[in-house]
């Protein structure tokens, strides 16, 4: 079969028109972000509670606000039932569930709301809008019908925006929504460009995946928080394992064990995220580790040659989104269901 004829014998949910129809999610998240109710305080430090394609956002925010004017704002993201965070009467509390009934993060909000009384919901509804609705918080409800993972858009950008609206003056406000108007521009012609199975650099980057473990190597202060929506992108949509680490960590132990077992060193291929925000000796620890691993095993990078870092960043999680339907097509998997969470999921309510 060509490529046409997998999409259309597999993808029976057609997350395809989902992935395409993405840029869609920025409109939709700034029309949503005007109406809702936010934070009614300046404070900067937020604990997000969330778990999967829920809780990504927030480690993506962390790492725009972190590459960003808005560096002094922290985002912790708590992926757990109790809180793995201190939680006072000043941290703004974000509870994240897309479906609304996200055990960890229900559990999690109980004890949240012990110690504040800054918290928001962003859901699609489910038992989390109930009863946010019922203890008088503001809930951010985004449309339902998507996968978590399918719906980062409306995650991130509908926080993303209601972040910074009591931090900002209206014309810097203003700004900020052109910048993402201008980035689901930029967005809406690389769907054009990936969703054509001729010249499709992501169907290539998934072929050079395909049969392969992708270990993914990224710095802490610009991708890893890419890497990991990567991992989990490729784990849930193409059943294929994928691990990540972390530069400079990984110089101090991993970069060492590309030796055993013989056997499945050649079935590995190390994937490098680089960006322009990398700090200097991670820039060089990077080339020198790819020398090194070039040596035993395929190693591929990637990096986006946009001048900002949030275009960069949705560049990347876009691109990486693509691939990892691809695989799922190559691999002859429907990219949308997740049978083996859902075994797990019954099992845990028994």
């Amino acid at each position: 079969m060509n490529l046409e004829q997998k999409i259309k014998a597999l993808d029976k949910s057609n997350m395809f028109l989902h992935l395409k129809n993405f840029p869609n999610q920025i409109t939709q998240s700034i029309e949503i972000a005007k109406k809702c109710r936010g934070f009614q305080n300046k404070n900067k430090k937020f604990v997000l509670l969330g778990m999967g394609g829920s809780a990504i956002a927030g480690d993506l925010l962390q790492t725009y606000f972190r590459n960003s004017p808005y560096n002094d704002i922290e985002i912790f993201v708590n992926r757990n039932y109790s809180l793995l965070r201190k939680v006072d009467s000043n941290t703004n509390v974000i509870a994240s569930s897309y479906s609304g009934n996200t055990e960890e993060t229900l559990e999690a909000y109980w004890y949240a709301k012990q110690f504040t009384q800054n918290i928001i919901g962003i859901t699609s509804g489910g038992r989390l809008k109930e009863i946010l609705s019922d203890d008088g918080f503001p809930v951010v409800e985004i449309p339902s019908g998507l996968q978590p993972r399918e719906a980062l858009g409306y995650s991130f950008f509908t926080l993303f925006l209601l972040i910074l609206k009591p931090l900002l003056f209206d014309y810097d406000f203003q700004k900020t929504i052109e910048k993402l108007e201008n980035l689901m521009a930029f967005l809406n012609e690389k769907a054009e460009q990936y969703s054509k199975p001729q010249n499709n650099d992501a169907f290539d980057m998934a072929l050079k995946l395909k049969d392969r473990i992708p270990i993914i190597y990224s710095t802490e202060e610009t991708f890893f928080s890419v890497a990991l929506r990567i991992k989990a992108q490729i784990q849930e949509n193409a059943k294929q394992l994928c691990f990540i680490g972390a530069v400079p960590e990984m110089n101090h132990n991993e970069i060492n064990s590309y030796v055993f077992p013989e056997s499945m060193i050649n079935n590995i291929k190390v994937l490098f995220l680089k960006d322009k925000n990398d700090h200097p000796k991670n820039k060089k620890r990077i080339e020198a580790t790819k020398l090194i691993l070039s040596k035993k095993i395929e190693v591929v990078e990637w990096e986006s040659d946009k001048e900002d870092f949030l275009f960069r960043l949705f560049d990347a999680i876009y691109f990486f989104d693509w691939v990892s339907f691809y695989l799922a097509m190559e691999n002859g998997v429907d990219p949308t269901p997740i049978p083996t969470i859902k075994e797990l999921k019954d099992f845990m309510q028994r």
